[in-house]
């Protein structure tokens, strides 16, 4: 009969562990919550480069989106009727499209994969070394 302390998660070991999350876990949550990450990247230090790298990623990659959206926002505020109507069915599909791709680096993000985003990956690196 397995006791609770034989039971093992996938990398939930002791040192992998962030407000009793596991880093792949708390990886995801990160992701989908990006605000989140955020509290991560000041809460684990130095332990685990895993949860680290894609805090970061996920806060470099939501601040992007954020000043990409409002940008676009703004520019299409001040377009007629008609172009700003398409303008915005066209957000409407990247909103989507965010949404899914904020969704599948979590499910990586849970898998113990991480993906390097481009442009975003760099910018992690840079908030990892400054932090």
């Amino acid at each position: 009969m397995a006791t609770q302390s034989d039971t093992v998660v996938p990398g939930a070991e002791a040192d992998d562990a962030v407000f009793g999350l596991s880093a792949n876990i708390a990886a995801a949550i990160g992701y989908i919550l990006w605000p989140i990450a955020l509290i991560f990247l000041f809460v684990e230090e130095d332990g685990n480069e895993f949860l680290r790298f894609n805090a970061a990623q996920a806060v470099a990659f939501g601040i992007g989106l954020y000043v990409f959206r409002f940008a676009v926002g703004f520019i299409t505020g001040s377009l007629p009727g008609t172009i700003a109507l398409l303008a915005g069915l066209i957000m409407g599909v990247f909103n989507l499209a965010m949404f899914v791709a904020f969704i599948f680096l979590a499910y990586k993000a849970y898998s113990e994969e991480t993906i390097e985003l481009p442009i975003f990956a760099d910018i992690a690196r840079s908030i990892e070394e400054a932090l």
